[in-house]
């Protein structure tokens, strides 16, 4: 499975945010998206799920134009955890992983018993199954994190795209949702996941996409991630040095 934008620029009226970016991520990678605010991470990712028409260029799923696939064939082979979801108000944590399962259901839309073990299965993993009948309004910003990567995980997809999985996470908790991540691309399936931790990319990550200001995007393996390059992405002094580094479980 492969998901690629090529020479892709979008402008959000007339303020250029991507620039002929290119990018690609395959089957059994992870992809670490690094770059400063508002250079177009979060545009790349969406623009990746069909949620943002490019000015020009195109994305291409397993070799085809993403414009020529439904959004319910979308929906099925990628899934999107976004930075800012939508509230849901008045659903528990369970109902809402379950929503992952929409993309596969039959014309009736309603859940078997099937839908509803991936689902369990998803909260398990996340290790949030003890949040499944809490209202989601009852759920802290990390608990919510958590639960938003379980419903990505319920829907099963092929192509994983995380808009800053660790947000909210503590140390242990971002650990574990990377760890999850990488287990995923292990699994097969082709992830990509906006981060703004060059540590956390070089420790989990198989390539990297570096966003640049101005919309340029450059990607390679993670020794792109060195202080001199680092130091001219985000426009401040970077060193190398040593590390607190999370173990793994």
């Amino acid at each position: 499975m492969e998901l690629a934008a090529e020479k892709v620029s979008f402008a959000y009226g007339r303020v250029p945010v991507l620039a002929e970016a290119t990018v690609a991520m395959q089957s059994g990678e992870l992809l670490a998206i690094l770059g400063p605010n508002g250079a177009g991470k979060s545009t790349l990712l969406r623009i990746l799920a069909g949620l943002l028409a490019p000015a020009s260029g195109e994305v291409l799923l397993e070799g085809r134009p993403l414009t020529s696939f439904s959004r319910r064939e979308i929906a099925q082979k990628v899934a999107l955890v976004p930075q800012d979801p939508p509230p849901e108000a008045g659903f528990t944590a369970l109902e809402l992983v379950l929503m992952g399962r929409a993309p596969h259901l039959g014309s009736w839309g309603v859940e078997g018993q099937a839908d509803r073990d991936l689902a369990l299965a998803a909260l398990r993993e996340l290790e949030v199954e003890e949040l499944a009948n809490r209202p989601l309004e009852a759920l802290s910003g990390g608990e919510k994190r958590r639960v938003l990567l379980a419903r990505a995980r319920c829907q099963r997809a092929p192509v994983v795209l995380l808009d800053e999985p660790t947000a909210h996470l503590d140390l242990g908790h971002q650990a574990h949702a990377l760890d999850r991540a990488r287990a995923w691309s292990r699994d097969g399936a082709a992830v990509a996941a906006v981060l703004h931790d060059p540590n956390l990319a070089r420790t989990y990550a198989s390539r990297v996409a570096l966003v640049h200001a101005g919309g340029r995007v450059e990607s390679g393996g993670v020794e792109l991630l060195q202080a001199a390059r680092l130091s001219e992405l985000y426009g401040w002094p970077v060193e190398e040095a040593p590390l607190f580094r999370a173990g793994h479980r």
